[in-house]
């Protein structure tokens, strides 16, 4: 049985993939001017509101996943993502790690080779979500009978627990003196541990998406209050000092990551249509988001000595634009080419539909 299109998800992922690029490019912005205190604090302060971005990009291969095959995987899901979306984490690795030959004569093959392993393998870079997402294929595969045994209520609230535990034990000082979470501190990030409780409520709402639906209507209110409410958990652990890292591993972020998930559904039922542009975001957005550093760190010494006039907020924008179009425009001309998609990955506009409930039914 094969299930519609989620038009809301377009959105989501639109959102969620141009965060990642708007929280850069203020980080970037941020290394190449003289600065307050108080406007560094502030970016720090606001770029904590958008530490969503990563885990709901996370949560949406799970969501998908769910919906799309409640019952049984497909034989051929493997080789799809393997061939569109391994194979593309693999090149564009490669890309960044063979980077500095080009850049710098001195670097050695053994130094790009054990830059490649950390990457690829150790997660060293802002592609590490690509190996989490693998993780929640294999943990759909494993756990789907566990998980349709028990009652949701009981598996997310266990889900809950683990992961903000585990967060928990790397977050705080005081746990990193034992010897074994010392050793995992460069690492803890890949753990399917970490992320858990995003693919178990992922889970339950794709393959439930009615009852999914019926939840947001019913709690919207309350839904908008929990945006507000957790959003400000982890800024006042900033400000009261008691935990200052700007992360999306952050255990104060997975209720947040939740209730901006659900708040962008709720928006997303309002939009009749995605505009165009949404569209193409949403469908470029694995290698817009694999691919942005890439661009701005090439600019970003270009726009300093540009000859227009830039700002702190020009420089912001810039470095936003560059990051989101540059990557789009070299997904969309590398799929136009044979096996280019296995660089960047796939690059198909899909029609939008009507995002209301009604179409959600399966055909």
């Amino acid at each position: 049985m094969k299930r519609t299109m989620i038009d809301e998800i377009f959105f989501i992922r639109f959102i969620a993939c141009l965060t990642v690029v708007f929280i850069h490019s203020i980080t970037v912005t941020q290394h190449h001017y003289t600065l307050p205190d108080f406007t560094v604090e502030s970016f720090y302060m606001f770029k904590m509101t958008l530490m969503f971005a990563t885990p709901v990009f996370v949560m949406i291969s799970e969501f998908l996943l769910s919906y799309s095959y409640p019952d049984r995987l497909p034989k051929s899901f493997w080789k799809k993502r393997i061939l569109y979306i391994l194979v593309p984490y693999l090149a564009i690795a490669f890309i960044y790690s063979a980077y500095p030959l080009i850049m710098d004569a001195r670097f050695s093959w053994g130094v790009f080779f054990d830059t490649f392993i950390a990457k690829t393998l150790l997660g060293k870079w802002h592609g590490y979500f690509v190996l989490i997402i693998f993780q929640f294929y294999a943990l759909h595969f494993l756990l789907k009978r566990v998980f349709d045994r028990f009652h949701p209520a009981l598996m997310i609230g266990l889900s809950l627990a683990i992961n903000l535990f585990y967060l928990a034990m790397f977050n705080f000082q005081w746990f990193q003196q034992i010897p074994w979470i010392a050793v995992m501190l460069d690492y803890y990030k890949l753990p399917f541990l970490g992320w858990i409780f995003y693919f178990t409520i992922a889970y339950y709402a794709g393959k439930n998406i009615d009852t999914f639906l019926n939840l947001l209507k019913k709690y919207n209110y309350v839904i908008i209050g929990g945006v507000l409410l957790t959003g400000l958990v982890p800024l006042l652990m900033r400000y009261n000092k008691i935990y200052s890292i700007v992360s999306s591993k952050r255990f104060d972020i997975v209720l947040y990551t939740l209730c901006i998930f659900c708040i962008l559904y709720l928006l997303a039922q309002k939009i009749k249509k995605n505009p165009a542009f949404v569209m193409w975001i949403s469908s470029s957005s694995y290698s817009i988001y694999l691919l942005h550093p890439l661009f701005q760190y090439n600019v970003k010494d270009l726009l300093q000595n540009a000859p227009f006039y830039t700002n702190l907020g020009v420089h912001i924008l810039l470095l936003f634009v560059i990051g989101a179009g540059g990557p789009l425009l070299v997904s969309y001309l590398l799929n136009k080419v044979p096996f280019g998609a296995f660089i960047v990955g796939k690059f198909k506009v899909p029609k939008s539909i009507s995002p209301e409930p009604d179409k959600l039914k399966v055909s």
